[in-house]
């Protein structure tokens, strides 16, 4: 069974005017996102932020929190702040985070954490497709036993995907909606990326529909992560999907 478990996250209320309430701010720093969440006490979320990092972790920070600042003025008690990601040693300096947390580590606290409380079962695999890498978690009894990321090659991640709609000019809704729509997707292969859009490319010379390449680079991505970074490891019961 596939569970969205987006659509069932629990979010807190947001405080009343003059009452003030105590949270946690966890800053996310990638190579292509910077994400900010504020939780109350019980891990509810209260407010995300989703930036573009665009090579500016500082600037971009300083504004989720700008942003948060703007929005809850003086009603949040922050009493602890968490940063990951690439540029987590970076912020985490910046705004004395009490915790800097390696991806790994984060992706194993967050996916247990949603898993156990809102599924009832602990979570076994994880599967994270990011922007810039992607990674196979192994999680045996909360413990991680195994993992793996891509290494050069960025043909199995979000940002390869980003490029191509954006090359074709189409959004990534309508990217997925011809995608889904797709009946003869072509093998693209799985090397880099510069290979797998230059064979996009040469499939519609050949007459495919432009939904169908679509389709055949979603398929390139999953076929690089299964071969090259999850390969011969074995996948447990429960997997959790994460990622861009």
């Amino acid at each position: 069974n596939v569970l969205l478990l987006r659509d069932r996250m629990q979010r807190a209320a947001p405080p009343a005017a003059g009452q003030r309430i105590r949270v946690y701010l966890g800053i996310d720093i990638g190579s292509v996102s910077t994400n900010l969440a504020v939780l109350d006490d019980d891990g509810r979320l209260l407010h995300e932020i989703y930036l573009r990092t665009v090579g500016r972790p500082i600037e971009i920070v300083h504004q989720g929190l700008q942003e948060i600042a703007s929005h809850f003025g003086d009603r949040l008690d922050i009493a602890g702040v968490g940063t990951t990601g690439s540029g987590r040693e970076l912020i985490g300096e910046l705004v004395g985070a009490d915790c800097v947390n390696d991806e790994i580590s984060a992706h194993k606290t967050g996916a247990m954490f949603i898993s156990t409380t809102m599924v009832g079962q602990p979570v076994d695999t994880i599967f994270e497709i990011g922007g810039q890498d992607s990674k196979f978690i192994s999680v045996d009894h909360g413990v991680v036993v195994d993992f793996a990321m891509n290494e050069a090659c960025a043909a199995g991640t979000g940002s390869f995907l980003e490029e191509q709609a954006e090359l074709y000019d189409i959004d990534l809704q309508r990217f997925v909606a011809a995608a889904r729509a797709a009946e003869q997707p072509p093998d693209l292969g799985q090397m880099c990326t510069v290979y797998v859009a230059d064979a996009g490319a040469e499939a519609l010379k050949d007459g495919f529909a432009l939904g169908d390449v679509l389709a055949g680079f979603q398929y390139s991505v999953v076929h690089n992560y299964l071969d090259r970074v999850m390969g011969q490891r074995t996948l447990a019961p429960r997997v959790f999907f994460q990622g861009k």
